[in-house]
């Protein structure tokens, strides 16, 4: 029987473990040959970076094989081409799998899927296999008790309570620390539904997160953490709220953590660093604190928190919300494409300009190109328009005529090009406006069809057009200004 998994991107820290063991996937895939498969570890869920741990190229017979070097049970995230799916992992086991190229059960995406993986042969004593198990007896116990006639009376809390000591009776011999944590902070997700006769939060804080020790490595456990504590800044009390932005105003991580501690489910001192990490993340791209000094407070964390992995994930936050951002340096590119001059993001210096990236294979894109012509004809001269497309499937004649007779720059890449990578595309068209100094001015930009507040990019092009203008017209007037200098 195969055993099914969808994909949830959470938490995999990385917590101190000797010694490592290989664990060895093989498997087979559909429509993927010639192509490269990874196999990621997400290295925290604050911040959502993830680290490339192995690859390998789909042979002819569409099969593939990789090692990866393990020291403990660990969630491995398998990409290929756009397709994403992943596994659960233990050193020294070896996993057989099937990875579709697209999702029978859902409609398909040619901008990226989340698909099941098949399991060829999967043993009871695996972790996946006790986590589907388990996860089947949850699904089933709420399809029968979670209603709402239940929630709104004591059955509901009787039948929870059973259903807690058969867990409990049921998986007391295991000894697998990642699959206790992962079963415990199901349970505590469930004592978050609400229902007659509930846990209060500081009795779920106290029962569940107080002296339990933080499991960086579990999902479930990380998952709850952070949906317990979200916008915590605003959940305290409006005393803590108003020290909170004083601390913030001041750079102080000190005062900042003494504000936190005030509240009773902020005791712990681990939890509360990890919790002002996540707090400052989730305020960052609001106008409620200077952005200035929240990267000061990270910084400062980064550098002399009292917890190793908080440093850690203070580090990857502050690197997660400037690395991209606006006013930031242009992440640099080389871009060969058959062509004898390399294209580098320095060749694009003293000219402002707007990247667009396209899936030919989406009508969206077409669509969009044809509304960015006359952006061009009026702006071209002031931007500087670049296309990139890309070329992960062959494009027909139609597509590729198309597509060469754009009127501007334009660069047929492979989705496997460090450009998209480097500047996080996950989806298409998207767009990147840099500046004529190399630094970000919008990221993600407009495009040229109207957004939420029924604006284009012709609106930022036209002050950009304005201000050079203006510059110019300032410069002129300083030179003949000049002449009659005096000096």
């Amino acid at each position: 029987m195969r055993h099914y998994f969808h994909l949830f991107i959470f938490i995999l820290f990385l917590s101190p473990v000797f010694g490592q063991k290989t664990t060895r996937i093989e498997g087979v895939t559909t429509g993927f040959v010639g192509r490269k498969i990874e196999f990621y570890l997400i290295q925290d869920y604050f911040s959502y970076k993830d680290s490339l741990i192995g690859e390998a190229i789909i042979q002819k017979d569409s099969s593939f094989q990789v090692d990866l070097s393990l020291k403990r049970t660990e969630k491995i995230l398998i990409k290929c081409h756009k397709n994403s799916g992943f596994i659960y992992a233990n050193p020294g086991s070896t996993y057989k799998i099937s990875l579709p190229d697209k999702d029978p059960y859902n409609a398909y995406r040619p901008q990226g899927n989340k698909v099941e993986i098949a399991f060829l042969e999967l043993p009871k004593t695996d972790i996946n296999f006790k986590i589907l198990e388990f996860d089947n007896w949850v699904n089933d116990f709420l399809g029968v008790n979670y209603n709402r006639k239940m929630t709104s009376s004591l059955a509901f809390s009787q039948q929870l309570d059973t259903f807690k000591l058969n867990v409990d009776s049921y998986y007391k011999a295991d000894t697998s620390f990642f699959l206790k944590t992962y079963i415990r902070y199901t349970i505590a997700s469930l004592d978050d539904i609400n229902f007659v006769g509930a846990k209060s939060r500081i009795d779920k804080y106290l029962f569940y997160l107080s002296e339990f020790p933080l499991a960086y490595s579990n999902e479930r456990y990380t998952s709850y953490l952070s949906l317990f504590y979200k916008n915590i800044f605003a959940v305290v009390s409006t005393d803590i709220n108003t020290k909170i932005y004083k601390s913030i105003l001041s750079s102080s991580p000190t005062q900042l953590m003494k504000c936190l501690g005030r509240d009773a489910t902020l005791r712990n001192s681990q939890i509360r660093e990890l919790v002002a990490i996540q707090g400052i993340s989730e305020v960052y791209n609001g106008k409620d604190y200077p952005r200035t000094n929240m990267v000061t407070i990270l910084d400062s964390i980064a550098r002399f928190g009292l917890y190793k992995s908080n440093r850690f994930i203070a580090k990857r936050i502050i690197e997660r919300l400037t690395e991209l951002a606006p006013g930031m340096k242009a992440p640099s590119f080389e871009i060969t494409e058959n062509s004898l001059d390399t294209i580098r993001l320095t060749t694009y210096n003293g000219k402002y300009v707007y990247f667009q990236f396209v899936d030919p294979m989406l009508k969206e894109s077409q669509k969009q190109v044809e509304l960015l012509k006359p952006l061009y004809l009026k702006y071209g001269n002031t931007i500087r328009f670049v296309t990139i497309i890309d070329v992960h499937n062959e494009l027909d004649k139609e597509q590729k005529a198309y597509y060469s007779s754009i009127p501007w720059e334009k660069h047929f890449l492979h989705y496997n090009d460090p450009i998209f990578k480097s500047y996080l595309i996950k989806s298409f068209p998207s767009y990147v406006l840099i500046d004529d100094v190399g630094v970000l001015h919008s990221y993600p930009a407009a495009g040229p069809i109207p957004d939420g507040e029924y604006e284009t990019v012709e609106k930022v092009f036209y002050t950009i057009k304005r201000k050079i203008e203006v510059d110019r017209l300032n410069k002129e007037k300083s030179g003949f200004d000049d002449i009659y200098d005096d000096n």
